[in-house]
């Protein structure tokens, strides 16, 4: 196990901590070939046939309904996004947020700020 910062995150390392962060029981890392980048896959067995290629980082569908669930709200700040979970506004300012971060897109700053309030600042992954 390696231990990386939730902060910076991303590609299938991002999806792998999001996949521990959802509590499946079986995930790994597939360093794919020269067509296929690397990628976080789910299912009970490294056989192709029972993969499951999990990309809620980039993938609307798969991070799109963690986004919702967990009410995490993304903000464009121009250069980067910010996600926020558990925001509350008060007097027009926002505070309260139980887990926030930043990333290029708003999936990667949601996905990041998930993990954040799940797994804590660190993440160990395989």
């Amino acid at each position: 196990m390696t231990t990386y910062k939730t902060a910076e995150l991303e590609g299938a390392l991002l999806d792998a901590a999001v996949a521990k962060a959802e509590g499946f029981p079986s995930f790994w890392i597939d360093p794919g070939d020269d067509a296929r980048g690397e990628a976080c896959v789910l299912g009970p067995a490294r056989a192709r046939d029972d993969r499951f290629d999990w990309c809620p980082s980039t993938a609307w569908e798969q991070g799109g309904p963690i986004l919702e669930r967990e009410r995490i709200t993304t903000i464009d700040m121009v250069a980067d996004w910010s996600a926020y979970i558990g925001l509350e506004m008060s007097n027009g300012e926002i505070e309260g947020a139980k887990a926030s971060a930043s990333g290029p897109t708003p999936l990667i700053a949601a996905m990041r700020a998930y993990v954040a309030s799940k797994l804590g600042e660190t993440v160990e992954l395989p």
